[in-house]
């Protein structure tokens, strides 16, 4: 298949044709922009990415948490999203038509990095490279700034919003977690979950939504401890795809650096924010995707944050929309305890071993559910070039939205029954489909269309000897094992 705009085209409606992914919704009302539904197989999938976030984090120690999506004002004011979360806006010479102008110059112009640009740099972009709108429609060069905040009453008359982000209603909680941990630093909490953004004009199906789902994590530190961080000595061998600053601005490559060597040279600052970095890009492949398509960009120093001590954005090349960010890694320092306490007026301190009072570091990974959904969506479809009849969606095992196919030969002479008692047995313990419907071709090609990894045959020599034929999808490759063997087969492919 092609890439770009056609690539996306012809995947999106895949994607809704298929039962992963609708909308605009809702569909029936003509839908509004930048607002999706999960269908059946898009919803397992969602789920199997979310199991993973669970299992990593969990095997690190982190603890989940879940916090309420509305929150007053104040809380957002504190945080800096109220007076500084939002995006660059150009309207076309009728006024009819809006865009985010750093976006518009990615995808029209092919700029990298836009969206850490100033407004009059953004200008003097668009009108250089005689930048239009997507429809041929001129622009009016004139840059406004978009709140994306959603606001909503709480009660009568209360003020509050839908929070932008997990990260900020995870902070508000610090001193029931020093009072959880006993006192004792560092610890870690993540939480998925729904965030809102208005954006002005969301394009890039789920890449860009209004509403998400997110999954971030904090980890609380004193400064002291970035320095030596215990969980590093299992990451300072493993090369990791760093595109630093300096190489940005010389138009170089992202480099395999070993994360101690990294360190040595001063790329990072400490094993604590070296770890971070090696445990998302650890995360991302344990979704599925592959370790080529995988870079680590380092932000410039007029592009980060003013509070941040560093950070990177893990990103992901698409065939549909080129390189994507997909992750974010970030020493925020102490600013959002120190934010929070003094908007709240309450004391958001730890007992550091001395027994000091200090306001601790936070090192954040934020991501969303929603892009590396949509990444493995992207990287997984393709049409087989040696065999056009069939068309794969080509999920890692332990990803697949239906792991194992079920098929009886025919639906005569207790074919079908046997493949039912086998279906529920399996069912139990896989993401399993039970399909007597067609020739055994065209089962097999309907399943290779979603993604499903095996399918198990059910035939004549099944009731003789008690064995099933096994099928892979990719290979195409068929071998016979025995029914009382399927399951712990199974088990060993899919977890494998």
């Amino acid at each position: 298949m092609g890439s770009g705009k056609d690539f996306s085209e012809k995947l999106v409606s895949y994607l809704k044709e298929k039962g992963f992914v609708y909308g605009p919704e809702p569909e029936i009302y003509n839908g509004l922009a930048g607002f999706y539904s999960y269908g059946p197989l898009g919803k397992r999938l969602k789920n199997n990415i979310e199991k993973v976030i669970r299992e990593y984090f969990n095997a690190e120690s982190f603890y989940e948490v879940e916090f309420p999506i509305v929150s007053p004002a104040i809380v957002w004011k504190a945080s800096g999203h109220l007076d500084g979360f939002n995006d660059p806006i150009i309207f076309t010479e009728d006024g009819k038509e809006s865009y985010r102008a750093d976006k518009l110059l990615e995808e029209m112009a092919n700029v990298e990095g836009a969206n850490h640009l100033s407004d009059a740099e953004l200008l003097k972009l668009l009108k250089e490279k005689n930048v239009k709108a997507p429809g041929g429609k001129k622009l009016a060069l004139k840059i406004e700034r978009f709140s994306l905040m959603m606001k909503t009453t709480v009660g009568k008359d209360t003020e509050a919003y839908n929070r932008p982000e997990t990260a900020t209603t995870t902070y508000l909680s610090f001193k029931n977690y020093v009072n959880f941990f006993r006192d004792k630093l560092p610890f870690g909490v993540f939480q998925i979950g729904k965030a809102f953004r208005n954006e002005i004009s969301p394009r890039q199906h789920l890449l860009r939504s209004r509403e998400f789902t997110q999954a971030e994590s904090q980890t609380f530190l004193f400064p002291e401890m970035k320095k030596k961080w215990p969980a590093f000595e299992e990451a300072k061998k493993e090369k990791l795809p760093l595109w630093t600053e300096a190489a940005q601005k010389k138009s170089g490559k992202p480099e395999k650096i070993p994360l101690e060597d990294a360190i040595s040279k001063k790329i990072l600052k400490n094993e604590a924010f070296a770890w971070h970095l090696y445990f998302a890009h650890k995360l991302f492949l344990g979704f599925g995707i592959p370790e080529e398509k995988i870079r680590l960009r380092q932000h410039f120093a007029d592009e980060r944050a003013f509070y941040s001590d560093d950070t990177w954005d893990l990103e992901v090349e698409l065939n549909s929309f080129g390189w994507v960010e997909v992750c974010g890694i970030s020493d925020r320092t102490d600013y959002d305890l120190k934010q929070h306490s003094k908007f709240s007026n309450e004391n958001l301190v730890a007992r550091t071993q001395e027994g000091k009072e200090e306001t601790p570091h936070v090192i954040e990974v934020a991501f969303g559910v929603d892009r590396p959904f949509f990444a493995l969506l992207d990287l997984s479809f393709g049409e087989r070039v040696e065999d056009e009849k069939r068309t794969l969606m080509k999920f890692s095992a332990k990803m697949a939205p239906i792991q194992i196919g079920i098929y009886p030969l025919v639906k005569k002479d207790g074919l079908a029954e046997k493949a039912s008692g086998i279906y529920r047995k399996l069912a139990k313990k896989f993401l399993c489909i039970y399909d007597e419907s067609g020739s055994i071709g065209r089962r097999y090609a309907r399943q290779d269309s979603v993604g499903t990894p095996y399918g198990i045959t059910i035939d004549y020599e099944t009731m003789e000897k008690d064995t099933v034929t096994l099928r892979d999808r990719d290979s195409m490759g068929q071998e016979r094992v025995k029914v009382s063997e399927i399951e712990e087969i199974l088990e060993g492919k899919l977890n494998g």
